[in-house]
């Protein structure tokens, strides 16, 4: 009696009717995709109703509330199917599964071994009794299953097996004794079917045999359904069905690397093994194809291997095709061992390498003396690294010394017979110029321009390029090689899109190095940049890298700083330098003057409704109006006569009061001042304030549009008493030294606090004896202040791959909408 499952409507004539027609295989009357949704849709339990009749059968399924139904009938060739939908695909697949429910139900309705033992019982029973025999009595043929392991899946080929251990196949037209199956070997065909289909076998017709070729069904088969097939049939297995008792196995990937056959460079060979056993690179291919899943390999068995292992060495393959290197270089070993998914293996030649690598540096004894220790040691660092043909990144705060450094490993380790480059902003190209001359002289020096080149030009010595410069002189670099070349403020090659970037790209050298006391400003594809310059493919494509971070952050931080370690050298002014005071920063909050408040508040209501409130919508449909706004907004919390349609007294500037207040202060001190904006208007009305209130105060300006940097620097440098100095943040960024001064103004704190830092650097640098007192005006309530809270979060990114702390200056992910970012909010001073 029938408890779960759908109706079942028979009689026992239509019974023996689909009795005779399924012991013949009919998986070959459909497609493999119409087979494949059937058997889902009976596993799934989809069918409603199953009617047997004398020649048919009528299957009645529910899907997604509609009933639908088809009809099968047999004809001499096989099943035919009608339906009530048209769609084959659909009509097809419920006849699918009805058969395999008929073959349930045949299976449920027969006994296989009571036949065999009533067949016998009948015989003994006639001899018994004495009566006469049959005149012909066909010989009893025990089924046996042989279940092999083949690529394609486990096979469970059905034979029969005569008194005299002859076999035949089961399934195969030979398989017939004269007049066909016998009604008991015909149960047993039935009964193997519906056995084999419940756990997921299908018919192949070329084989004549089933095989289940879902991986992930085997080992439930071979651990809970095969033991009962064991009761019901003789069974044959080999070794390689007991292999896969064994479940699933790990594939372990290794790296096996060694230096090239020449020396130089690294050969590198990826290994797939189970235990001792190696894969092919056919096999290796088939896995790589299964995503994860798993694939037989008879003689191993159920195998997988972690797509994350894959994906490493997918992604090693793919960079190198790239790189299109002939050869490996060595610094790519840091690579793998940066990679938490792979095991590496190294020759103990590779190892020692290796080896003397990590343990650093050794004294050099012709270095000048005039070095600092720390500048000794970072001199020593780079020799190191270009000993063992590698290439580094001198990450040293402002004001450490990392030109004389560069030019002292120029100068104590030549390359013979080679020319040099340093590429380096505009504004540093005199910098170079009187470092060279005022410590190692004897170096020639040629700046390169429109009358000068290196091509022309052979003679030895260094060339000092700007990165415009570089440029225009870009279809040079490829017959040109360096023995040094240097990129001193690296992070003008921050962006990978950048022409000047991939200019630097193209640069040919035996040794590369990089100066940047901000080796990351906004994003960690700023250090792809600067390390694909140094070292290509340490760090993989842009895209591969991209997609690592996107992928998980933190892993991904945990191994640049393993790769990077030993290509970055970086001290802090706290670590190095004992003669430099501390700074002591003081974040001043100004408050709005009502004009202030006023404006502020029109401009937002005004913003919001021409962007909405939709934060990233705004960043991505109207970023040039996002930004706008957002200008705008600075410029109100500065002075709002920075606004185009205003004329306001410096009094309606809230920070310009504050700020001469705190000038009184400093002035009346005897100190000397440094005041930065990034606005140049602002900077402007300060200066009509200084000579308002502080008549006969000397004041110098530095700005994008000063023509001779050099003179009020040195000016402001040299005098005595107080003074301001008035600076825009970009001018400042580089190249300048006004460390005269002991307090610094920041009026509009920039959005990136790696620019700020170049800006407070200015002044607090080496040569400084006194406490630097920096102030940064930020206006409550605003904008600014919610900025200022977020760029802490930005030097914690700074230091998530330089010291291991870390965030993201990102908009969408702290704000949750416009408002939330450039509302006005009342403060206890309202």
């Amino acid at each position: 009696m029938q408890i779960h499952g759908p109706k079942r409507v028979y009689t026992q004539g239509s019974l023996e009717f689909w009795f005779d027609r399924l012991v013949h295989p009919w998986d070959s009357f459909f497609p493999v995709d119409h087979l494949k949704s059937g058997r889902n849709l009976y596993r799934n339990g989809g069918i409603r109703e199953i009617e047997l009749g004398p020649d048919d059968a009528v299957v009645h399924v529910k899907l997604d509330g509609k009933e639908e139904y088809a009809v099968i009938e047999w004809r001499d060739r096989g099943p035919t199917v009608r339906s009530s939908s048209p769609d084959k695909v659909l009509a097809n697949s419920i006849a699918v599964a009805g058969l395999h429910e008929i073959e349930e139900l045949v299976a449920d309705e027969i006994k296989i071994m009571p036949l065999e033992i009533q067949v016998e019982e009948k015989d003994s029973d006639i001899r018994m009794n004495g009566a006469s025999r049959p005149e012909k009595v066909e010989p009893i043929r025990t089924m046996i299953l042989v279940l092999t392991v083949t690529d394609a899946g486990l096979v469970c080929d059905p034979y029969w097996e005569d008194g005299r251990g002859q076999r035949c196949k089961a399934l195969g037209s030979n398989g017939n004794n004269g007049n066909g199956p016998s009604q008991a070997e015909r149960g047993k065909v039935i009964s193997l079917t519906a056995q084999a289909r419940k756990a997921h076998f299908h018919f192949d017709g070329d084989l004549k045999a089933y095989v289940l070729d879902e991986i992930s069904d085997i080992p439930h088969f071979v651990g809970h359904v095969l033991p009962g097939w064991k009761k019901r049939f003789r069974i044959e297995e080999g070794d390689s069905v007991d292999r896969l008792k064994n479940g699933v196995r790990r594939v372990e990937v290794e790296a096996r690397a060694r230096r090239g056959s020449s020396d130089a460079g690294l050969d590198l060979e990826w290994v797939f093994r189970v235990g001792e056993q190696l894969l092919s690179s056919d096999q290796v291919s088939a896995l790589s194809q299964v995503s994860g899943g798993a694939i037989l390999i008879p003689e191993i068995g159920m195998v997988t291997v972690e797509p994350a292992k894959l994906q490493s060495v997918g992604d090693w393959n793919r960079s190198l095709k790239v790189l299109d290197l002939k050869n490996l270089p060595p610094y790519l070993l840091f690579s793998l061992f940066g990679d938490q998914n792979l095991k590496v293996t190294v020759t103990p030649q590779l190892d020692a390498w290796r080896k003397q690598l990590a343990a650093g540096p050794v004294r050099l004894d012709n270095l000048p003396e005039f070095l600092r220790p720390y500048q000794q040691r970072g001199v020593e660092w780079l020799a190191h690294l270009c000993e063992h043909e590698c290439h580094g990144l001198l990450a040293d705060e402002m004001g450490l010394g990392k030109t004389v450094q560069m030019i002292s490993l120029i100068a104590c380790r030549p390359v013979k017979e080679a020319q040099h480059i340093v590429v380096c902003p505009a504004s540093v190209v005199p910098v170079w110029q009187d470092e060279i001359h005022k410590f190692f002289p004897n170096i020639p020096v040629h700046i390169l321009n429109a009358d000068n080149d290196f091509l022309q030009n052979r003679k030895s010595g260094l060339w000092i390029a700007s990165y415009a410069q570089l440029r225009n002189h870009r279809a040079m670099l490829g017959r040109k090689s360096f023995g040094y070349a240097i990129l001193d403020e690296g992070q003008f090659i921050k962006n990978p899109d950048a022409k000047v970037t991939n200019t630097c790209f193209e640069i040919q050298a035996r040794h590369r190095i990089v100066l940047t006391g901000t080796p990351l400003e906004n994003r960690q594809l700023d250090l792809w940049s600067l390390f694909h310059f140094l070292l290509p493919g340490l760090l993989g494509t842009r895209q591969q890298f991209e997609a690592s971070l996107g992928r998980d952050r933190e892993s991904m931080v945990v191994r640049l700083r393993a790769q990077l370690a030993p290509f970055m050298l970086r001290r802090t002014k706290a670590q190095v330098a004992k003669e430099l005071p501390p700074k002591v920063e003081t974040i001043l909050l100004s408050p709005l003057t009502d004009l202030q408040r006023r404006e502020y508040a029109r401009v937002c209501s005004e913003g919001l409704a021409r962007l909405g409130d939709d934060i990233g919508k705004a960043l991505k449909e109207k970023s040039f109006g996002f930004l706008s706004l957002l200008t705008r907004l600075r410029q109100i919390c500065c002075d709002p006569d920075l606004l185009p349609w205003l004329d306001a007294d410096p009094s309606e500037s809230g920070k310009l009061n504050m700020l001469v207040e705190k000038l009184e202060e400093a002035i009346s001190g005897g100190h000397k001042v440094v005041v930065f904006s990034q606005f140049v208007m602002l900077l402007n009305r300060v200066r009509g304030v200084l000579q308002d209130q502080f008549v006969g105060l000397p004041r110098f300006e530095l700005t994008g549009s000063t023509l001779d940097r050099q003179k009020p620097v040195q000016e402001f440098q040299g005098m005595d008493g107080p003074a301001v100095m008035l600076v825009s943040l970009k001018a400042a960024g580089t190249g300048i030294t006004l460390h005269a001064a002991d307090y610094v103004f920041l009026l509009d704190p920039w959005w990136n606090p790696a620019v700020e830092e170049q800006a407070v650097d200015r002044v607090h640098r080496l040569g400084q004896t006194r406490t630097v007192f920096v102030y940064r005006m930020v206006t409550s309530g605003t904008i600014e202040e919610r900025i200022q809270i977020l760029k802490g979060e930005k030097k914690q990114l700074f230091s998530q791959i330089v010291e291991s702390k870390g965030g993201q200056l990102r908009f969408r992910e702290h704000f949750r909408t416009l408002n939330s970012l450039i509302e006005l909010e009342e403060t206890s001073e309202d």
